[in-house]
């Protein structure tokens, strides 16, 4: 390429970079909305620059698109005049942010004094990454408007992924392996591991179903989302997951329950009743189905696709974990280390991470960690309770379907890290900072606000809207 071309290049790439980049220093919450945008296209800049999977400069293989949006949107909020504290006026909130930056200390110990050295490093980097991410989080989210336009955003990374979900599903479906959308036969989507799609739209998932189910929204909003909940529930199908069939499915059915106790009563005996039909039809076309649609329904059959049958490279889980837990209890092996010890446990073995959240805490950080980690979401968790507790008192149905969403949506990734490590996922820390941001920012609008109820059909729910008078 000639000097010529790469300088039009270089004008075409760099003129809207240089454009967003001034917007998100004058503007940091439009630069969140863009952030949580780009939280569905987790890509690296290794992948996108052409390297092989695990290949390329360490930085490149964990920097993603969203990464330099979010260093200006801290940047703009530290130098804009509005200096709000947000949620982290909180207790509540100090201490779930204090907790995650105590978590990040015991990492540095524990990368010291561990076996992994350096290696931990680009994890405690992630870490700190996520650390500055919440406290971005909480101090942009001040008010109810801002909150809007964050959820709002939050949708439509929804749309990002089951846009690119639904393509990589016909892409499968049409015989396609490998693509850019699809990895071995499993739906991918634009994200750098399958596991991620699965735990991103079971994130999602709630929230489209709170526009789906809410009286409020028009008869096409509710279409709309209710066919990118169908979208997104096919791509965790496709995508190959046993466990993320189950708990995306387990977060429609508590949507539904939560919003409608006897619709979701009725939509229940329905499903059971069509489910003897849908497995007659799953046997009829079972040798035509993709790999990953097999594998995900395999709990239905004896071909269980466990990857230790398939790969006798791969070490048992909890023999590993039992062995590093116990050669390291107090500060673990160091932040990444789970998976460097692998090898040495099983010559010739892929360095895997745990496929648990919770152990590979643990085994990483040791028991110091873990009590940290684990009173960090034990800590969220209860927040989102109080949240549902108050706004179900309060009678404000924007923000009773909220908090319904952020519950059910936290829980089923706390449930889904029984199956998979998802703590250095961007969008896990992302529910947890709305855990954090929205109980404050919506418990401090109410006050004031005066509440105007009116019943809705059952087909959608009972839900009570509430106007706000000044």
């Amino acid at each position: 390429m000639d000097s010529a071309a790469l300088l039009a290049v270089a004008v075409i790439v760099g003129l809207p970079a240089v454009f967003v980049a001034a917007r998100v220093c004058t503007d940091p919450l439009a630069g969140l909305c863009l952030w949580v945008l780009l939280l569905p296209v987790t890509k690296t800049m290794a992948s996108l620059m052409g390297y092989p999977f695990g290949e390329g400069p360490i930085v490149l293989q964990k920097l993603t698109l969203a990464d330099p949006v979010l260093l200006l949107t801290a940047f703009g909020a530290w130098v804009s005049a509005s200096r709000s504290a947000g949620a982290l006026r909180d207790r509540q909130g100090r201490r779930i942010v204090g907790l995650l930056a105590a978590f990040c200390t015991v990492g540095i110990l524990s990368a010291a004094l561990g076996p992994t050295g350096s290696e931990s490093l680009i994890e405690l980097v992630t870490y700190f990454w996520l650390c500055l991410s919440l406290v971005v989080i909480c101090k942009l989210l001040g008010s109810r408007e801002r909150a809007r336009r964050v959820l709002s955003a939050w949708r439509w990374a929804g749309v990002v992924a089951c846009a690119a979900g639904g393509a990589a599903t016909v892409l499968l479906w049409r015989g396609s392996l490998d693509n850019l959308l699809v990895q071995g036969g499993r739906v991918a989507g634009l994200f750098e591991g399958i596991n991620q799609l699965q735990s991103f739209m079971m994130a999602v998932i709630p929230f489209l179903c709170a526009t789906a189910f809410s009286s409020s929204a028009s008869r096409g909003a509710r279409a709309v989302h209710a066919a990118l909940i169908v979208i997104a529930f096919l791509s965790v199908v496709a995508s190959g997951s046993r466990g993320g069939v189950v708990f995306a499915g387990l977060s429609i059915w508590l949507m539904v329950m939560l919003t409608s106790p006897r619709l979701c009563l009725v939509w229940t005996c329905a499903a059971l009743l069509a489910a003897g039909s849908a497995f007659r039809l799953y046997e009829r076309h079972h040798d035509e189905l993709p790999y990953g649609v097999r594998r995900a329904v395999s709990f239905l059959e004896s071909d269980s696709h466990d990857l230790r049958d398939m790969s006798p490279r791969r070490a048992d889980q909890l023999l590993a974990w039992r062995t590093v837990f116990a050669e390291h209890p107090l500060l673990g092996v160091g932040p990444g280390g789970f998976a460097a010890t692998i090898p040495e446990l099983v010559p010739g073995g892929l360095a895997q991470e745990m496929h648990n959240s919770y152990l590979g805490v643990l085994a990483e950080t040791g028991a110091v960690g873990g009590l940290l980690m684990f009173g960090l979401l034990a800590a969220a968790m209860a927040r989102s309770v109080t949240f549902l507790r108050r706004t179900r008192r309060a009678r404000d149905p924007e923000a009773l379907m909220v908090a319904r969403a952020l519950l059910v949506s936290y829980l089923s990734l706390l449930l889904y890290g029984v199956l998979n490590y998802g703590l250095r996922q961007r969008h896990f820390w992302f529910v947890i900072a709305l855990a954090v941001a929205l109980p404050h920012t919506y418990m401090k609008a109410r006050r004031g606000a005066r509440v105007d109820e009116r019943g809705t059909s059952l087909a959608y729910g009972t839900v009570l809207c509430a106007q706000s008078q000044g």
